[in-house]
């Protein structure tokens, strides 16, 4: 059966701390997993599709999502539609005043760009009450209180 692959993961690193602190989350990073081990998601070197061992993080939750194979398809081709995308610098810095009409509509970060390729994967009831365009106020955190991922925990270090 196919699955989509997410991880959220909180490393040992500055940003991941304030991401967390800031958020008060556990995670700081979510990310999508492809069938060949790679992990698409937006960093602050924009959005890529990095190796398995791109890093080492202290937590990691991996959640495998039952769907179609069209299901699958579809998330993996819109997470790759925005390879090349720039961080969202702008989103992080409103998210650390709280003013969260900061934003760039052009530019990502991670949580934003995995609600936005699962809502339209598998529509909004099945993910987050999120109106389209306002996927940047999704953190981590946020994300990984979505029903979608309820029941489907492959993987957890913390």
């Amino acid at each position: 059966m196919p699955y989509i692959t997410v991880r959220f993961i909180a490393n040992h690193t500055l940003l991941s701390a304030a991401i967390r602190w800031i958020t008060g989350s556990l995670f700081s990073h979510v990310e999508a997993g492809t069938p060949d081990g790679t992990w698409i998601g937006a960093l602050s070197d924009g959005v890529k599709e990095r190796p398995a061992n791109y890093c080492n993080p202290f937590r990691e939750y991996v959640y495998r999502i039952p769907c179609t194979q069209q299901q699958q398809e579809t998330f993996l081709a819109l997470m790759r539609s925005k390879i090349g995308t720039k961080y969202n610098f702008l989103d992080i810095v409103g998210l650390a005043l709280g003013i969260r009409s900061l934003n760039n509509v052009h530019d990502d970060i991670c949580s934003e760009l995995v609600t936005w390729a699962l809502i339209r994967t598998f529509g909004p009831q099945a993910v987050l009450n999120v109106e389209p365009g306002w996927e940047y106020r999704v953190t981590p955190e946020t994300l990984h209180l979505s029903p979608i991922f309820v029941g489907h925990l492959y993987k957890r270090r913390s």
